[in-house]
């Protein structure tokens, strides 16, 4: 038990890159806008501020937030930055407020797309038209989509470490 433990930030760094394969593949498929794609690897991030915080969740939202970045539309530090610090930021707001529960984490993770957005999207040198219903439409998306995604993580949590032992902080 000791070496999964010690592996967990690698668990979910293979699932972020299984997530984002996952939205570069399936979502241009579906023939659904663009603006409605939802960020799977946020709503992970989102999860992970549920956990115990400590070096093994910073480590494991570091791995997240790399493997987001390399399939984004938009590569490289800024994305993964604004991942770790919607970490940071839902850390604390874990400390604060109790977001232990599917809808806030939803609600938390659509919010943080919104803003993410907004940003990339005011520091970018030609700005967008429309972005503000571009970065709702992607909001709700990730909002919706996190609704199963993060039941699915909470059931697989429980199942697995049934004594309420964290993987991440043990």
């Amino acid at each position: 038990m000791k070496i999964l433990v010690f592996l967990s930030p690698l668990f979910f760094t293979l699932a972020a890159l299984f997530l984002s394969a996952l939205e570069a593949s399936l979502f241009p498929h579906l023939w659904v806008p663009a603006y409605l794609n939802p960020d799977l690897n946020l709503v992970l991030i989102v999860f992970l501020t549920s956990c115990h915080p400590g070096l093994r969740s910073l480590l494991a939202a570091l791995g997240v937030a790399l493997a987001a970045s390399l399939f984004s539309s938009s590569p490289g530090f800024p994305t993964a930055f604004g991942h770790l610090l919607v970490f940071l930021l839902g850390c604390r707001l874990n400390q604060t407020v109790f977001m232990n529960h599917i809808l806030p984490q939803a609600l938390f993770a659509g919010c943080s797309f919104f803003l993410l957005h907004g940003a990339a999207v005011l520091f970018a040198a030609a700005p967008e038209h429309f972005f503000f219903f571009r970065a709702l439409g992607g909001a709700l998306a990730t909002a919706v989509f996190a609704l199963p995604l993060l039941a699915l993580l909470n059931v697989l949590r429980e199942r697995y470490l049934p004594q309420a032992v964290n993987l991440i902080s043990a």
